[in-house]
C-alpha cells in the first residue's frame, strides 16, 4: 500500500471502525493474540512511517491540541529571536487541563502554508514523539490510540495491521 491509499482508506474508514479498533486494542490487555503488543506496535510504527508521509497530512497539525512545556518554550521563542514572554502572548494560551501552555487555535500556528512545520527542527516534544505507537505500555494507551487512529492513518494503519495479524474477529 501507498501513502495515498492509506490516507484514503484512513479517510473513509477511520470513523466506521472506531469501535472496533476501540474493543481490540482493549482485548489485548486480556487476550493472547500471538505477539506481544509494544514488539509489534513498534515494528508497524516503522513500517507505517515508511508508508505515510507526515508532511503531506498534517491532520493533526490542523486539529489536536499542540501542548507545550517549560523547554518547548525557551527553545522555540530562542529560535525565532523572541523574548519569552512575547512568544507566549504571540502564540499560546493557558492549557488549564495542564496547568501549561498550549499553541492558540487549530490549526497550529506553525503549520506553514505548504504543509509543513515552520519551526520543524525545534517543535514541540508532544509532536516529535507523536503519535507514540513505538513507545513502551502500548497496551496501557488504548483510548489515546483509538482516538489517535481518527486522527492519524499511521496510528490507523497500525491498528488495521495488528487486527489483521490477530486473526481478531469482532
Amino acid at each position: 500500500m501507498n501513502h495515498d491509499a492509506v490516507v484514503a482508506d484512513w479517510r473513509q474508514n477511520a470513523a466506521t471502525r472506531d469501535e472496533a479498533n476501540y474493543d481490540f486494542l482493549r482485548s489485548m490487555k486480556y487476550r493472547d493474540y500471538g505477539f506481544e503488543p509494544d514488539e509489534l506496535a513498534a515494528e508497524l510504527h516503522e513500517e507505517a512511517f515508511q508508508i505515510i508521509d507526515c508532511t503531506r497530512c498534517a491532520n493533526c497539525c490542523k486539529t489536536m491540541v499542540i501542548s507545550v512545556d517549560e523547554e518547548d518554550i525557551e527553545r522555540i521563542a530562542e529560535s525565532l529571536d523572541m523574548e519569552v514572554e512575547d512568544f507566549i502572548q504571540t502564540y499560546l494560551e493557558a492549557d488549564d487541563r495542564r496547568e501549561s501552555y498550549k499553541v492558540r487555535g487549530k490549526p497550529c500556528a506553525f503549520l506553514g502554508e505548504d504543509g509543513r512545520c515552520t519551526i520543524y527542527d525545534v517543535r514541540p516534544t508532544v509532536c516529535r514523539e507523536y503519535p507514540h505507537t513505538d513507545k513502551e505500555g502500548f497496551t496501557f494507551r488504548t483510548i489515546s490510540v483509538a482516538n489517535n487512529a481518527l486522527n492519524c492513518p499511521a496510528v490507523y494503519w497500525i491498528v488495521e495491521e495488528m487486527k489483521q495479524r490477530s486473526g481478531y474477529q469482532r
